[in-house]
C-alpha cells in the first residue's frame, strides 16, 4: 500500500506510469546493481533462461557495471549459441511456396523461427515489472474501499491512455458490476 499511496501522492501525471518506473528501476538495481544478483547462481539460470529486450539491454549497459554485464551477456550467450546449434542441427528448410501449391500443404509455423520469438520476446526485467505492476493494480482495487484513499484518486491528474485501459480490463476482474462504473 505504501508505494501505490506514494504514486497518488506525488503528482504525476498518470500514478500508475511513476510505479512502473519504480519498479523498471529496481529491478534494474535488482539485476546489476550492489546486492549483485547476477552472482547468484539461482538468478543467473533465470537470467539466461529469460533474457532481456533491447531496452532493458541498454539501460543495463548504462547503469555503468561493465563487469557485470560483460559476466551476465557471456553466459546468456554461450547458451543461446548452444541452443541455436542444437535447433540448426534439426532445421530444414521449408519448402518454397509453389504459385499452385494448396494451402494445406503449407506446413506450420516453422521451429527455429518459434524458438527465435520466443527469445526476442522474453525478458527478465519486463516480468519483474510485470509481477510489481500486477501487484500494484490488485492494491489499488482493495484500497479504492477506503475514503481517504478514494479522494485521492479523485483529486489525482488522472491516468495515461496504456493505465486507464488496463484499470478498465481489471476491474471486471476486481470490483463488483454496481462498482466498475
Amino acid at each position: 500500500t505504501i508505494p501505490v499511496n506514494e504514486a497518488f501522492e506525488s503528482g504525476d501525471e498518470c500514478p500508475f506510469c511513476y510505479l512502473e518506473r519504480m519498479a523498471d528501476q529496481r529491478a534494474i538495481r535488482y539485476v546489476i546493481g550492489p546486492g549483485a544478483s547476477y552472482m547468484e547462481p539461482d538468478i543467473r539460470e533465470i537470467t539466461n533462461r529469460q533474457g532481456f529486450c533491447g531496452a532493458h539491454y541498454k539501460k543495463l549497459y548504462d547503469y555503468g557495471n561493465a563487469l557485470g554485464n560483460a559476466l551476465i551477456m557471456q553466459t546468456y550467450y554461450t547458451g543461446v549459441l548452444m541452443e541455436l546449434e542444437a535447433k540448426l542441427d534439426d532445421y530444414e528448410l521449408p519448402p518454397r511456396k509453389g504459385l499452385f501449391r494448396k494451402k494445406a500443404e503449407i506446413r506450420e509455423e516453422n521451429p527455429l523461427l518459434s524458438w527465435m520469438r520466443e527469445k526476442q520476446s522474453s525478458c527478465f526485467v519486463c516480468r519483474q515489472v510485470e509481477e510489481n505492476m500486477q501487484r500494484y493494480f490488485d492494491t489499488f482495487f482493495a484500497m479504492l474501499k477506503e475514503p481517504e484513499f478514494r479522494a485521492k484518486v479523485e483529486s489525482s491528474r488522472g491516468f495515461c491512455m496504456h493505465h486507464f485501459r488496463r484499470l478498465v480490463e481489471e476491474s471486471a476482474k476486481s470490483l463488483p458490476n454496481g462498482q466498475r462504473e
